[in-house]
């Protein structure tokens, strides 16, 4: 059974009444009334000890983590907490915060410095930043004092990410470690911690759910609200707020925006720089079947399976492709690869496709040439549901591909392999490398999304079953 940490919810909740903190727009002090997502915060570490709050600019989250800090040290005489940052001038910032609940909550204060707080009952809370002084390759943070309670702010952004395991070795069996970060894209440890499995209870707060992100729906487009939907939102006034600050903050650079103010975790570890796909796809062996249709897996029965089609313009550049996707299994069974390909060699190719696998329908991109190839295929007797590609559902497809490599291991031809690591973002924050084969799977994935398998159970044979005791609808229930 967990220990309890800190006052139930509702004791925080009264606590909180007590405190101000400062106004970011007028810089005075006003009384802390709770966001939606601080009184989650406060929620999630009255059950949980160890937790991750995965995050976008401005939701109050370190604050209300502050006031925590604060509260622990009172409630638990002679502990020592750590509040650590990345550089000096946050975790000074943080430090102030805390001082500033301390005095909101009316006690004493026998130290009070840039770097340590004293309260009167002994407990101790230290300033430390995760960044090594010069001449020294490790910071100093947990490899001198133990602490019995742990706030790592912005992990992500932490030049010395050793100092984690440091402080983790300092802290006691018992200890809250709270962690609380923006990201700064895949690979490093707050990546590693979010993604693998471990005893931290992970919450994730979406750009949608901060209530002061909302703007007037009707400054949006159609297209805005189709991309919008795409990434993920359910309001407007969401919508309408996020593709603002996509225009005025970030110069429609979406990567960039999502990282900042994230709507699924997904997004928030997109690499601002470098390789797209953290693996390679594993190459699976094939059948060749009309010369370069490559078949992994033959069509099996009560399976259903999703087409994606990306066209091209057949002159030697980008390659038309086909990837089929088995939906009850997830793996790629089929696909085909050329660049040399005209628009009927394609839906040719398509319809073989469609019969031997059967789908309801293929997808096809239809931005420009894929137009043609849309039509193509409808000549040819094969059901087309049509993909317009924009930013946003062209990043949905290969956020999908990205997924689908790096947590199934989804593996295919040569072809994917060698997309997997040629696409990257480049210093623009814009993709660049092969794709077209990660495009067709991505659509897919996404049909397969939207349609997914409907599994009715088997009635089973040779066990007892009441209802055939029971009488008819018709009889009512005296004929029981």
């Amino acid at each position: 059974m967990l220990k309890k940490i800190f006052p139930n919810h509702k004791k925080l909740l009264k606590l909180a009444e007590l405190c101000t903190v400062v106004d970011q727009e007028t810089g005075k002090a006003v009384p802390f009334n709770l966001l939606d997502e601080q009184k989650e915060i406060l929620r999630e570490m009255c059950e949980n000890r160890m937790c991750i709050f995965l995050k976008g600019r401005q939701i109050g989250c370190s604050t209300v983590i502050c006031f925590l800090d604060a509260v622990y040290a009172v409630v638990n005489p002679g502990t020592k907490i750590a509040v650590v940052a990345d550089t000096e001038q946050k975790v000074h910032g943080l430090l102030d915060r805390v001082r500033d609940f301390i005095v909101g909550l009316g006690l004493h204060m026998e130290i009070s410095n840039r770097a340590k707080i004293r309260l009167a009952n002994g407990s101790e809370i230290h300033a430390l930043t995760a960044n090594a002084s010069k001449g020294q390759e490790q910071s100093k943070a947990g490899r001198s004092m133990s602490y019995q309670m742990l706030h790592l702010s912005e992990i992500a952004f932490w030049p010395d990410q050793d100092a984690f395991g440091a402080l983790t070795a300092s802290a006691g069996m018992s200890a809250p470690i709270i962690i609380e970060s923006t990201s700064s894209g895949p690979g490093d440890l707050f990546w590693q911690l979010w993604s693998h499995t471990n005893n931290f209870k992970k919450v994730f707060f979406s750009v949608e759910s901060h209530t002061a992100y909302r703007d007037d729906p009707k400054l949006l487009t159609e297209d805005q609200i189709t991309r919008g939907e795409e990434l993920g939102f359910e309001t407007k006034e969401g919508m309408a707020w996020f593709f603002r600050a996509l225009e005025d903050r970030f110069s429609g650079d979406l990567i960039k925006c999502l990282r900042e103010y994230p709507q699924k975790p997904e997004h928030a570890f997109q690499s601002a720089e470098g390789r797209w796909i953290a693996m390679t796809s594993p190459i699976l062996k094939h059948t060749p079947y009309d010369i370069d249709i490559k078949i992994f897996q033959e069509r099996q029965n009560n399976h259903f399976y999703s087409v994606g089609v990306d066209t091209s313009g057949g002159i030697g550049k980008d390659a038309s492709t086909i990837a089929v996707l088995d939906k009850n299994t997830g793996s790629l069974v089929c696909t085909y690869y050329d660049n040399e390909s005209t628009i009927d060699e394609l839906a040719e190719k398509v319809r073989k496709v469609y019969e031997l696998y059967a789908p309801d329908h293929v997808c096809i991109e239809t931005n420009g040439i894929g137009q043609a190839t849309s039509q193509a295929c409808r000549d040819k007797g094969v059901p087309v549901l049509e993909f317009k590609t924009t930013e946003a559902s062209r990043y949905t497809a290969l956020l999908l591909t990205k997924l689908a490599v790096e947590r199934t291991a989804l593996g295919g031809p040569e072809e994917l392999a060698l997309e997997c690591a040629d696409l990257h973002i480049d210093r623009n924050e814009k993709f660049a490398g092969k794709k077209d084969l990660c495009m067709a799977i991505g659509f897919a994935l996404e049909d397969a999304k939207r349609n997914p398998v409907m599994v009715v159970r088997e009635k089973a044979t040779n066990v007892f079953d009441m209802t055939r005791h029971l009488s008819s609808a018709k009889v009512g229930w005296k004929g029981f």
